[in-house]
């Protein structure tokens, strides 16, 4: 287990939570945002999915979940049944959302509503996802053991 990751987990975490609590709500969003990112790289990561461009830089979220859409990787029943096309297609619809906001940050009047309503949504997806991409990185990590095992006793 990495603790410097957990720790940072748990750090942004209470920090997500204190922000929401305190209507800190842009604040929210970027953790939001950061944690999302964060999840769909690893979960393309443990499905031995290319994250990262011939740079060695991280993809955009879009095309992260344009890979977790359309790649084999996650077409298999157990994995497709918990990150559905839906829960990606909600990413994307909170990603635009989230991205006007802060194109229009400035904006006046500003909209407490709407930019609590964006905060909440994407609070809920961060519990959705993560629990989600828990299961299924979980899932690739038995795979990958069952798969050595499989190649070390082949020899035998």
């Amino acid at each position: 287990m990495n603790y410097e990751k957990y720790e940072a987990y748990k750090t942004m975490k209470q920090n997500l939570s204190k922000s929401l609590k305190t209507d800190f709500f842009y604040q929210a969003i970027f953790i939001e945002y950061a944690i999302i990112e964060d999840r769909c790289a690893s979960c393309l990561r443990y499905a031995g999915v290319k994250w990262k461009d011939s740079k060695g830089r991280e993809l955009k979220l879009s095309d992260k979940i344009r890979k977790m859409k359309g790649n084999p990787a996650f077409e298999v029943p157990y994995v497709r049944k918990r990150i559905t096309i839906d829960l990606l297609d909600r990413i994307i619809d909170w990603k635009r959302e989230r991205d006007r906001l802060i194109h229009s940050l400035a904006s006046i009047p500003y909209n407490h509503e709407n930019v609590r309503l964006v905060a909440m949504q994407g609070n809920e997806i961060v519990k959705e996802l993560d629990s989600k991409v828990r299961s299924v990185n979980n899932y690739h990590k038995k795979q990958a053991t069952d798969d050595n095992c499989g190649k070390q006793t082949a020899g035998v």
